[in-house]
């Protein structure tokens, strides 16, 4: 007997330790056990000194971007400075209905969609586009040098950047025109020519920010696990096959959340480069929500111009919140990749 229940002992496998594992819907959704809780407590213990250098990230997003959510109130009053914020009176949507019985008001909304749409179709893709190419440059110094020369004008600002715009395009000694009357044609103001601009910002976008956008894509490929194109070339896959089959692919979750924060900014078409490049004679084409309000308020030296305002930021971000949840559906339906899960 006792033989026989070594020999069964010697039979039957050792029980396993088992590890206490969760998933991220579980902690997302709040089905934890207690045992899991612990071990996840356990690993953000363990992990404490990344947890901590994220702490003056969300310590700044918290005191500068959700603590002075509060202002929003003032989309529904009449606000008047010596009383602050809740001591104006409220006047529940009237400042929405001031808002939208402004006559030049879907101007502005159709040249801010226009402008934001250009930008998402011509500017977002260059960045992938020269990453793509930057890494297929053998040469590490001439690569550096390519880069620092793509980064430099992302650190100009736009009141600088369109001061040098509109010097190269002046009509009566502008670089542009000067070399347009050297080759026997006329003279043309550039500026003033409402047809013209859009041209004009998509190219001062493309100059100023295409850099900064590279180096998010090179980051990302440099990533990507090296013996992934020894084995491609092995297989004798040739570099356009490496660039569509492997970087590309690899770089897709990335370029997935470039793009749905692009779209979930489609009512900002960016008051810096349109104001420091526009005047008078093109506000048919270049005048957007931002600079349209701005002007109202300082026409009216104030007055209920904040209210204004904010109504107007409030209008915006309800519009660029439907395009965020629209743009994470669609993508996780097309490729798989969303920013976020919603259920």
């Amino acid at each position: 007997m006792n033989r026989r229940r070594n020999a069964e002992q010697v039979r039957s496998p050792a029980p396993e330790s088992v590890e206490t594992t969760f998933t991220v819907n579980e902690v997302r959704t709040g089905k934890v056990t207690p045992g899991k809780g612990r071990d996840l407590w356990r690993r953000i213990v363990r992990s404490r000194h990344i947890y901590l250098m994220l702490l003056p990230v969300i310590l700044f997003y918290i005191i500068y971007c959700y603590v002075p959510m509060y202002g929003i109130v003032i989309a529904w009053k009449e606000w008047r400075p010596k009383y602050g914020i809740w001591g104006s009176p409220w006047v529940g949507w009237e400042n929405f209905e001031t808002l939208f019985s402004q006559k030049l008001l879907p101007r502005a909304v159709k040249n801010t969609i226009i402008i934001s749409l250009l930008k998402l179709v011509i500017c977002f893709p260059l960045p992938i586009l020269f990453a793509l190419l930057i890494n297929e440059i053998a040469g590490r110094k001439f690569k550096k040098t390519i880069q620092t020369f793509m980064y430099l004008p992302n650190f100009i600002s736009w009141v600088i950047l369109g001061g040098i715009v509109k010097i190269l395009l002046a009509m009566d000694d502008g670089l542009i025109n000067n070399i347009v009357a050297a080759c026997g044609g006329e003279r043309v103001s550039f500026l003033t020519d409402p047809n013209a601009f859009y041209f004009i910002l998509i190219l001062s976008e493309i100059w100023k920010g295409t850099g900064w956008g590279t180096i998010i894509y090179t980051a990302s490929i440099a990533g990507i696990d090296p013996t992934l194109y020894e084995a491609a070339k092995i297989d004798g896959c040739s570099r356009g096959g490496i660039i569509f089959r492997i970087t590309f692919p690899m770089i897709m979750p990335v370029c997935t959340v470039m793009f749905i924060m692009q779209l979930s900014n489609i009512m900002n078409a960016g008051f810096d480069s349109v104001y420091n490049l526009y005047n008078k004679n093109v506000y048919d084409t270049a005048d957007i929500l931002d600079t349209y309000i701005y002007r109202l308020f300082t026409e009216s030296n104030g007055g209920n111009g904040y209210a204004l305002s904010a109504a107007v930021g409030f209008f915006k971000s309800a519009i660029n919140f439907v395009f965020l949840i629209a743009g994470n559906i669609i993508t996780k339906k097309i490729n798989g990749y969303s920013m976020f899960t919603i259920d």
